[in-house]
């Protein structure tokens, strides 16, 4: 199995390559993968993944396991934490992301990286 960071990397390449063909929606559903997959990265690098926290989506569950988490990353990801299910399936939540939006799901997938990294 790849690592949570490979397969982060991996999404961050697969959004940049639907912004080329403007697929906002894909652009919001990676960007909230990449963020799930980074903060789990972090999480099993510093032995603190556990089997609950390995089976949720849920961003802001995942960050708030970081000793420390910082508020302004906390509240950028609440913006992308639901675009995987609200732009992947239909019904009552569904939305439809805009080229405004999906710039900033990639920018705070982006943020979300350097913060990790520095941590």
């Amino acid at each position: 199995m790849k690592s949570y960071k490979e397969l982060a990397l991996y999404d961050m390449k697969s959004a940049e390559a639907s912004y080329e063909y403007e697929l906002w929606n894909k652009v919001g559903r990676e960007s909230q993968q990449i963020c799930e997959k980074y903060i789990k990265h972090y999480l099993q690098e510093h032995h603190l993944l556990t089997e609950e926290l390995g089976r949720t989506h849920n961003l802001k569950k995942l960050l708030k396991s970081i000793p420390n988490y910082d508020n302004d990353i906390y509240r950028q990801i609440s913006i992308v934490t639901g675009y995987y299910y609200e732009t992947n399936y239909p019904g009552e939540n569904y939305i439809e992301l805009d080229k405004e939006m999906a710039d900033e799901a990639i920018e705070i997938a982006k943020s979300l990286m350097e913060y990790i990294d520095k941590l």
